[in-house]
């Protein structure tokens, strides 16, 4: 059975490729429709097609293996099928605007990502020095059991 959903979704979904994921989605279902930004921070889909396609697809909209997508809600309206959609695309507002946005996120990410190796690479030092540590731990105690030994041998 064919239906059409108005679908909000709200959480991080604008500026981090939430309508291009909805895209590949719907298009994944065979759905038609498309997905817009909303000016409360929201993303709608209107989206067209078969039932048990359209149920899967809501389910996928939670985005779980998305890093930079973060869903908190998505609100599900029916409305009266149309079929008037042959495709599923994203709209985009102005172009420019979009950019910014998008650049001053990656830009955000791109710092995380940095703290985050810096944050690494200071355990993985901390790591090597105690190994380090450990090893001459170690040659120590491998040297005493060799004079034990050598002593045990010396007294029989």
């Amino acid at each position: 059975m064919q239906k059409r959903l108005r679908i909000l979704v709200s959480g991080r979904v604008q500026g981090v490729g939430y309508r291009g994921y909805a895209r590949l989605v719907a298009n994944r279902y065979g759905l038609s429709g498309y997905a817009s930004n909303e000016p409360d921070g929201r993303v709608c889909i209107l989206v067209e097609g078969d039932e048990a396609a359209l149920d899967q697809f809501i389910v996928d909209l939670h985005a779980q293996e998305e890093p930079l997508i973060e869903v908190h809600s998505v609100e599900v309206t029916e409305q009266q099928y149309t079929g008037e959609f042959t495709m599923f695309e994203p709209h985009f507002g102005d172009f420019q605007k979009e950019m910014f946005v998008r650049s001053e996120l990656a830009l955000e990410y791109m710092r995380e990502m940095i703290k985050l190796q810096k944050r690494s690479l200071k355990t993985q030092t901390d790591m090597i020095e105690a190994l380090r540590d450990m090893k001459k731990e170690s040659k120590k105690r491998r040297d005493v059991l060799e004079r034990m030994i050598e002593a045990i041998h010396s007294q029989g």
